[in-house]
């Protein structure tokens, strides 16, 4: 078996298709055929069935993406074991675009002066989804709110942020919940909030980008809980009101997680201290 054709078929069944596949791996649906039928004659076992227009892994598939998860993790910390050791290596950096635009970019920044072998690379999305990534060697580290407890995850707190109700600063609002996708850490709580503020029966709406979320509040229609560091500096802040959230918790708590074991352990630290050494200054 091939490296490309278990990294073809781990991605297939991560992306849920042969559409989203090709366009994660860069290449043409034809090839992703291709690599997954020369897999299956190899193996002389069919490793997917068709359940409507949905791909499921048949128990041999299954079995072998239990092997290939293995396989590429050997074969990525190798690789990064190798380059770390020649004195230059890509740290691949996760983050919820909020946390990018707010919290990064002054970090990224010493990191690079201080630690010029580390290129690092930077990928977005919601705090759930990225926790995948780190399981799934998409990113080296990532940092989300709310990291969750994994047997194949290390965490390390950086940032603990309070958690404000944002509102219009001078005109009445609507009872409208403003949040962002599901796996925004921030939705998390506002939900939470929500209840135990028995406010169950407001409007919920949701918004692309947190920027979205300020500017319809700021508009008056709406309010929304999230963390006061997303609120200050931001374009909106002097038609904004924050006021501490009285129900539910009061501070969302930011964590580096990266996997058990990685070969870049010593970059994702150096950046961890970054963050812990600032807040405690």
């Amino acid at each position: 078996m091939e490296i490309v054709a278990l990294k073809t078929f781990k991605t297939l069944v991560d992306e849920g298709g042969i559409k989203g596949a090709a366009d994660k791996l860069h290449t043409v649906q034809s090839n992703i055929t291709n690599r997954i039928k020369k897999l299956e004659s190899e193996l002389d076992t069919r490793l997917f069935t068709l359940a409507g227009r949905k791909l499921q892994l048949t128990p041999s598939g299954q079995q072998l993406y239990k092997y290939a998860d293995e396989i590429l993790e050997l074969e990525h910390q190798a690789k990064s074991a190798i380059l770390r050791d020649k004195g230059n290596y890509e740290l691949r950096v996760g983050m919820p675009e909020t946390f990018a635009a707010v919290h990064m970019p002054l970090a990224l920044k010493q990191l690079k002066r201080d630690y010029p072998n580390i290129q690092t690379r930077i990928f977005t999305d919601t705090s759930d989804r990225l926790v995948g990534a780190v399981l799934n060697n998409k990113v080296d580290c990532a940092a989300i709110g709310n990291a969750p407890a994994h047997e194949k995850l290390c965490v390390i707190p950086i940032v603990n942020e309070e958690l404000v109700m944002v509102t219009p600063a001078e005109s009445h609002y609507d009872p409208v919940l403003f949040v962002r996708d599901e796996g925004c850490g921030y939705r998390n709580h506002a939900l939470i909030w929500q209840q135990k503020a028995g406010r169950g029966s407001d409007e919920l709406m949701i918004m692309s980008s947190a920027d979205g979320v300020l500017g319809c509040i700021s508009a008056g229609l709406g309010y929304t809980i999230i963390g006061k560091n997303m609120v200050i500096g931001s374009r909106y802040e002097k038609s904004l009101a924050m006021t501490p959230v009285t129900h539910g918790p009061k501070h969302v708590q930011l964590s580096i997680v990266y996997r058990k074991g990685s070969p870049l352990e010593a970059g994702t630290l150096a950046l961890a201290d970054i963050f812990t050494n600032k807040n405690t200054q």
